[in-house]
């Protein structure tokens, strides 16, 4: 199994090539005008001063908070699968809808990346 650090992406190619936070960072930009917020500034400022983990935890809670003590049987499919869709959806963005790479990044099988798509309805 192939590992990727955090300070390297992954050529066409399939091999390992150095990071490059300009490039990330227009990419970023680009990709982020398309979301919720993407236009208000201090929104995504105070976002930002927050990790990924405390943000879906916090998310996580009001959720569980607005549905009071009862609780979906399928909490756990039903969460992951509202994690798991837009984190696919920027992986294949940012891998220019390739799905080989995307499955690399991802660290999953390309057919098994298929079938979260289909189960999302992501197109690439």
């Amino acid at each position: 199994m192939e590992m990727y650090s955090s300070s390297s992406s992954v050529s066409p190619v399939g091999t390992v090539k150095p990071f490059n936070p300009a490039k990330i960072d227009l990419d970023a930009g680009r990709l982020v005008n398309s979301l919720p917020f993407a236009n208000d500034l201090e929104f995504t400022t105070k976002l930002d001063s927050f990790s990924l983990e405390s943000v879906v935890e916090h998310k996580i809670s009001r959720f569980l908070d607005q549905v009071g003590g009862v609780f979906p049987e399928d909490l756990h499919d039903l969460i992951l699968g509202k994690v798991e869709k837009p984190l696919l959806t920027q992986i294949l963005r940012r891998m220019g809808g390739n799905q080989v790479q995307a499955s690399r990044v991802l660290g999953i099988n390309r057919n098994t990346l298929r079938k979260k798509m289909k189960m999302h309805g992501i197109k690439s």
